[in-house]
């Protein structure tokens, strides 16, 4: 119980690492404010994880980290349901696909920027904020 009241975000909590990561600091007594934009696994996620840790406080909220509100969004829930963020896991990130350059479609390759550089970036402007205080 290391982690225990601290209040951590993840963002792409849904799946994969970030999951694996909720797992993890649940066990360690955080409190978790779950990020990610698909709804129906971060629902999966959030019951998965109040069934293995029953004493865990996890909120979850549905957005996208590369939009700039949406991240707003998760930040005030985390304060407004913990009262501060002791941390942020900034894993949300897309692949994209494998393509010759000259055949990468523009708009995908814009998406992958956005969620996997301006998605960490959002992260770190609205949450650096909070821990400072």
């Amino acid at each position: 119980m290391s982690l225990k009241n601290k209040s951590i975000i993840i963002t792409g909590a849904a799946m994969g690492l970030g999951l694996a990561a909720a797992k993890e600091l649940a066990g360690q007594g955080a409190n978790l404010t779950l990020v990610d934009f698909n709804e129906k696994s971060l629902t999966d996620a959030q019951k998965e994880l109040s069934k293995e840790f029953p004493s865990a406080k996890i909120v979850t909220v549905v957005g996208d980290a590369s939009k700039e509100e949406d991240v707003k969004k998760y930040v005030d829930t985390a304060v407004k349901t913990f009262g501060r963020i002791d941390g942020l896991y900034n894993n949300a990130g897309i692949e994209g696909r494998q393509a010759p350059m000259t055949e990468y479609d523009i708009n995908i390759f814009k998406k992958v920027i956005d969620v996997n550089l301006m998605g960490v970036y959002y992260g770190m402007r609205y949450v650096i904020p909070v821990m400072q205080k």
